[in-house]
């Protein structure tokens, strides 16, 4: 009798190991596939130089419309509907400007949700640590960040056919906001005076 149940344990024993040998290789597909869909994200961003759009953005059922550029470092986000605001931002300095109230203030991005569109097109080390969930056509990238003591849970939406940027997500305890991008350029030819930092009002 106890022959048998070491026959039957050994028989167990290796069924288990080739299920556990399967399971692994099966794992390996999908986790290269979700490093290859990182990898070619972060050449994208990497390579977005000089770039604009418009975008849709949606707050709690509230829509805005406006643009988006990118060159060298520096974004410049203008909302044109329903408000006229503008935010430039750099590294370490950031300015909102109120058309329509013909108000102007300076800020630290780092201090503000403008630290994610920083270290989003400006970092390279900004998607480590990060997750990446494969769906067909198209996959995401979710990541957490803090600024002061608010925990932001961002996911970035990316099409793979043909490969772009096409959502983000920004979700905390309060709101939750998205971002589509539509109709990239990527040759957009910017003029660096729309980046500049200085007080509109006093031109």
């Amino acid at each position: 009798m106890r022959e048998k149940e070491v026959f039957l344990k050994k028989i167990f024993d290796l069924k288990f190991i080739k299920l556990l040998v399967v399971l692994t290789f099966l794992s390996f597909p999908a986790k290269n596939k979700e490093n290859d869909s990182l990898n070619d994200a972060l050449t994208y961003l990497k390579n977005l130089d000089e770039f604009s759009s418009s975008f849709l953005q949606i707050q709690n059922n509230d829509v805005s419309e406006g643009l988006i550029y990118i060159k060298d470092n520096r974004l410049r986000i203008e909302y044109t509907s329903p408000s006229n605001l503008v935010f430039i931002l750099k590294e370490n300095k950031g300015m909102y400007y109120n058309k329509e109230l013909e108000e102007v203030q300076y800020f630290n991005p780092k201090k503000t949700i403008g630290k994610f569109f920083i270290s989003l097109f400006n970092n390279d080390e900004f998607l480590s640590n990060s997750i990446t969930i494969k769906r067909e056509g198209y996959f995401y990238i979710l990541k957490e960040i803090q600024v002061d003591d608010v925990i932001y849970k961002i996911t970035i939406y990316f099409e793979e056919s043909p490969f772009q940027l096409r959502k983000l997500k920004i979700a905390n305890d309060i709101d939750v906001t998205t971002f589509t991008i539509l109709n990239p350029n990527y040759n957009p030819d910017l003029n660096d005076k729309i980046f500049s930092l200085a007080n509109p009002l006093l031109g």
